[in-house]
């Protein structure tokens, strides 16, 4: 061992497997993360699964189909709605149907929510293709521009940046303290595994230093991409694009968020002139960027807005240049 590791190495692996084994929970409390998995095609949470996570001093409770969506429920529901994207319309700050956003465009409607964080757009489009007898004829499909902006560039590869592949899925529900074991083996093997996001002023300035025209032309391929699977599938699409948390900057000393309008309008620009109503997309709706946010109101991550802070509106009233 001494050869192969290192000394030093030998060392550090000693101290993470006492940290592993001496913090130990399981499934039946609350796990400290959120259990997600990639299969190749698509992320999704654990399948026909109940478990708690707790973030910060808050429990979240989940329930899960046997497709790994999420499943919130309206006492007074008449019709159930298939919702599909990323961590941002998951809601990792939502305990009930009535914290969603979505509940001010949908009412009395039940959500099964088919989203994991790093679940790219063309993953949405993955989990299509592959489970279409269970559609509907009328869908949500989201777009969280913060970071799906980036996951349809070439180089994206959700295994970067998700620990588990599907089949662990459940063995980590039963015994969490695995997780750590495979995150840690990940940043040994995958030279590319990162669990860290840049924080709002890099992100701005990734955005602002982006090719905008290579950006705008990604954008609607992706669209185009969603339609033709619409139109494949004989699907109706309602398309709900979420503003980035990063057009805000952190004042940490006064607890605000300060909205960059200039990044917000350079923003808008570009969503207004990819995403435009067509064929099968039903409707477009564009969230509307509040002037004023204090600091809690991003979840614990700092990296996604809470949901009762989005405001979806159509996209006629965000388009308006």
């Amino acid at each position: 061992m001494k050869l192969f590791f290192g000394i030093k190495n030998i060392l550090l692996i000693f101290i993470f497997y006492i940290i592993l084994f001496t913090n130990s929970s399981n499934a039946k409390n609350c796990l400290s993360f959120l259990p997600y998995g990639f299969n190749e095609a698509y992320v999704h949470l654990p399948q026909s699964a109940s478990f708690c996570v707790k973030l910060g001093k808050i429990k979240y409770s989940y329930q899960t189909d046997n497709y790994g969506g999420r499943l919130l429920y309206n006492d007074n529901s008449i019709k159930k709605i298939q919702v599909f994207g990323d961590s941002q319309v998951l809601g990792l700050d939502v305990e009930n149907i009535e914290q969603h956003y979505l509940n001010t465009l949908y009412k009395k409607s039940d959500f099964i929510i088919y989203a994991a964080p790093n679940n790219g757009p063309y993953e949405v489009i993955n989990f299509l293709n592959k489970n279409k007898k269970i559609l509907q004829n009328k869908i949500i499909v989201t777009f969280s521009f913060s970071t799906d902006l980036y996951r349809i560039l070439n180089y994206w590869k959700p295994e970067n940046f998700v620990a588990l592949k599907d089949y662990e899925l459940d063995e980590i529900l039963e015994n969490p303290f695995k997780y750590r074991m495979v995150v840690f083996k990940n940043m040994l093997l995958n030279k590319n595994f990162t669990l860290s996001r840049y924080d709002n002023k890099k992100m701005q300035n990734i955005f602002l230093n982006s090719d905008q025209h290579e950006l705008y032309k990604n954008l609607t391929i992706y669209f185009d991409e969603l339609i033709k699977t619409a139109i494949k599938l004989n699907i109706e699409i309602d398309f709900i694009v979420t503003h980035p948390y990063w057009v805000y900057s952190i004042d940490k000393k006064n607890n605000k968020l300060l909205l960059n309008k200039k990044l917000k309008d350079k923003v808008d620009e570009l969503i207004c002139k990819s995403f435009k109503p067509q064929k099968k997309i039903n409707k477009i709706y564009i969230s509307q960027i509040p002037n004023n946010l204090e600091l809690n109101d991003l979840t614990f991550d700092k990296r996604h807005l809470k949901s009762l802070k989005i405001d979806p509106k159509t996209y006629e009233k965000i388009c308006i240049f």
